[in-house]
């Protein structure tokens, strides 16, 4: 890679390779523009990169008039409640999210502490090819700090109306590995006074992330491991920025990312039935779990911005990816480990007799197929091939998807990594093998 990757979210690449301290700044000045003069919140993960970068972020905001607030090391979405302060008009979360340690990028928020919308990604294209127009001396201002805001986020989530702090006695362990929910989750833990230890504290000192970053059930062991060694009622394993979150069982079962949604679509439409949204790639869990509570799910493009304007069109309250991000419109519309820690909490308490194994057996037991594979050509011609392989899709508005009667299909290019996804659902291993299989033979077509 020699260039950054540029998507709805913001800019990533690898620091020092296809993502400099240069690149860092001039985004963030573009930002700036965008935004207009004012204060725009900063915060970072624990990355070794991230003071580098954080640096030059402040430096963009500030030539063109900003005056970025610094938050410190916290989750995103903290930074995305930060956001919508009075008297600040943005955020920039420094943060690669699920990618290894040598990865960082550019996470960009508007005030209403949502990822960029489509007209202002448009914008600030546009600026990217444009000359700066940076103050002068006189127009340049300085940084300020803003303390508490991990503290302020726990406490909103705590005071949600459907969260329950008192009840059956939990116990969790956390796999926070190295990330910012080292700060977010013991805090969100003792406000639900549910007792926790805690595994992979901080980042080696090379600094790599203690375990693979992406909170899945291939990097999960060791803390399914500690569940069951120390007694533990729910495993939360988490990705370096604090938005994305995966449950381990009681048994130190891996069920996984998938089931974070739906188990927070069990509680919440419980209380309040009403539609729901999910993306093209998330499991029909998230689906049954709803129409337990006859709910409706729609799905959206991948992308939490994405999910977030389907809620809102279809006046949805709760949504979320399957990749372990909750979004409850109560808190604020933006992926959040700490609502989804305190809805699986809250289940638990309200449901004293179940456990979180006998919940996730309560569903069909799906076999999900996720794959990605390097790919840098024209996905356009890929997804001509693929139709007339496998038939014309059921939705084309994030790669291509297709609906079978047991599961889905869904071929897309990734916005944030040089390849293509392979994502596959079905009560069938055979047919999730042949689609596999008739995906590699069109890619090698193309290759």
């Amino acid at each position: 890679m020699k260039k950054p990757i540029i998507s709805g979210s913001g800019i990533r690449g690898i620091f020092g390779e296809s993502l400099t301290v240069q690149d860092a700044c001039s985004f963030a000045a573009a930002f700036g523009e965008l935004v207009g003069p004012g204060r725009v919140v900063v915060g970072r993960d624990t990355r070794k990169s991230g003071p580098a970068v954080e640096a030059a972020v402040c430096a963009g905001l500030l030539g063109v008039g900003c005056t970025p607030l610094l938050l410190g090391i916290v989750p995103t979405p903290t930074v995305q409640l930060e956001a919508m302060r009075d008297g600040v008009c943005g955020g920039i979360a420094v943060t690669s999210s699920h990618n290894p340690g040598e990865w960082n990028a550019l996470k960009l928020i508007g005030s209403d502490g949502v990822f960029l919308r489509m007209t202002a990604r448009e914008k600030l294209s546009a600026l990217l090819r444009s000359e700066r127009k940076w103050v002068d001396y006189r127009g340049c201002s300085s940084t300020e700090t803003l303390d508490g805001s991990v503290k302020r986020h726990v406490d909103l989530v705590a005071a949600l109306p459907l969260v329950r702090r008192t009840g059956r006695e939990l116990k969790a362990v956390l796999d926070v590995t190295g990330g910012t929910a080292a700060i977010l989750a013991p805090a969100m833990m003792d406000a639900l006074n549910v007792k926790w230890e805690m595994i992979f504290p901080s980042m080696t000192p090379d600094g790599d992330f203690p375990r693979v970053a992406e909170p899945n059930t291939e990097s999960l062991s060791v803390l399914a491991d500690e569940v069951v060694k120390r007694g533990a009622d729910i495993g939360f394993g988490f990705d370096p920025d604090g938005d994305r979150l995966a449950l381990v069982d009681e048994n130190g079962r891996l069920i996984g990312e998938e089931y974070t949604v739906a188990l927070a679509f069990e509680h919440v439409l419980a209380h309040n039935p009403g539609s729901a949204v999910v993306n093209l790639s998330t499991s029909s869990l998230s689906v049954d779990a709803a129409e337990r509570h006859g709910c409706s799910v729609y799905r959206s493009p991948v992308g939490e911005v994405n999910v977030v304007e389907e809620m809102e069109k279809r006046g949805a309250s709760i949504g979320g990816e399957g990749n372990g991000g909750v979004i409850h419109r109560d808190c604020h519309l933006g992926r959040d480990s700490a609502v989804g820690m305190a809805y699986a909490v809250s289940f638990l308490r309200e449901n004293p007799a179940t456990t979180i194994s006998s919940w996730a057996d309560s569903f069909p037991q799906y076999i999900t197929m996720k794959k990605k594979v390097e790919f840098s050509g024209d996905f356009s011609a890929l997804a001509v091939l693929l139709a007339e392989q496998i038939g014309q899709p059921d939705d084309i508005r994030d790669g291509l998807w297709w609906r079978r009667q047991s599961g889905w299909v869904h071929i897309r290019p990734s916005g944030t990594e040089p390849v293509v996804r392979f994502i596959a659902e079905n009560t069938w291993q055979v047919v999730l093998d042949s689609d596999y299989a008739l995906f590699r033979k069109v890619l090698a077509c193309v290759e």
